[in-house]
């Protein structure tokens, strides 16, 4: 598995991409060497594979080390950071809005989004499956093969491992004093709040605010401000805005800060994420250097043709 990372010279590598008849979900694949995701979260639920190394994963409740054959799930706003294994690691991941999970738990079982605790899975039926939905994404295939397979997907992930409870989907809960800062932050990206200004707005003195968010959220308001704005030019790059204006809208000081924080919380920039989401069926470049790695990765004895049951 080494080998394989060590032909292409350890240089890392990603691509993304959107498709409208997978409920709009984005399409990442990627090889990561040095790459430390910080601590941060997703307004959508993250689904990926490992088919090379391995990252070590961890949520505010629990950790797992990914490896080659591993499905990896964070739920939808759970925060989250990751680290490379010694020979880094190769990923496709699939980020896909919570009410598509919400459709389907309602009209399968008759009951809410369930909570799904721990980052990694071993289920090798549902590595290949998301594996095989992945690459129907890069090559020409009817709509409706690809939404039964999503949908199919989904409801081995609620039978198998999630929890039938109705919780928080960040599995905390927040005050009416951090709501109302939270809500400010979200609707101020481009100001500079001081800790005074949200202790007016919550109500509270500024260091029960402090306390108060970090217990709920995991990180303190900055931290929180600041991945609101990531939020917002992704939001923004989605619609077709430019760089430089999503900055600007986004509260970023200009492009490049942008471009820093973005490729940091993302693992892509924004530059990488715009031009690749215009070419989802593009063959060459990338997704030519990438097939030859998949193939050595791949779990031996299973077939990507094996569907959720």
């Amino acid at each position: 598995m080494a080998d394989d990372f060590e032909s292409e010279g350890g240089k890392s590598r990603v691509r993304v991409w959107t498709m409208k008849d997978l409920y709009d979900a984005e399409l990442l694949k990627g090889a990561y060497f040095d790459h430390r995701y910080p601590w941060h979260s997703h307004e959508e639920l993250s689904l990926g594979i490992v088919l090379a190394g391995g990252v070590h994963l961890q949520t505010r409740t629990c950790e797992g080390i990914a490896k080659r054959g591993s499905f990896v799930l964070v739920n939808a706003d759970e925060l989250h950071c990751g680290r490379p294994g010694a020979d880094g690691w190769l990923c496709r991941t699939l980020h896909i809005h919570p009410s598509v999970f919400r459709s389907v738990a309602q009209e399968s079982f008759g009951s809410g989004l369930p909570v799904f605790t721990s980052p990694v899975i071993e289920d090798p039926v549902l590595t290949n499956a998301l594996l095989a939905l992945h690459r129907l994404s890069e090559v020409p295939c009817s709509s409706l093969e690809r939404q039964s397979r999503i949908v199919a997907l989904i409801v081995r992930l609620l039978t198998h491992h999630g929890r039938r409870l109705e919780l928080p989907l960040s599995g905390y809960s927040e005050s009416a004093a951090v709501a109302r800062a939270r809500a400010y932050l979200d609707e101020n990206l481009g100001d500079k709040v001081t800790l005074d200004d949200l202790a007016i707005i919550a109500g509270i003195p500024p260091f029960r605010v402090l306390r108060a968010f970090r217990q709920a959220w995991g990180i303190t308001p900055h931290a929180y401000q600041l991945q609101a704005r990531v939020r917002q030019a992704h939001k923004l790059l989605k619609s077709g805005l430019a760089l430089a204006e999503a900055a600007t809208a986004a509260g970023f000081a200009d492009q490049p800060h942008l471009t820093r924080v973005y490729k940091t919380v993302m693992g892509a920039t924004p530059g990488q994420f715009k031009d690749d989401r215009r070419r989802p069926d593009d063959s060459t470049g990338l997704a030519a250097h990438f097939e030859p790695m998949e193939q050595s990765a791949l779990l031996r004895g299973y077939s990507t043709d094996q569907r959720p049951a």
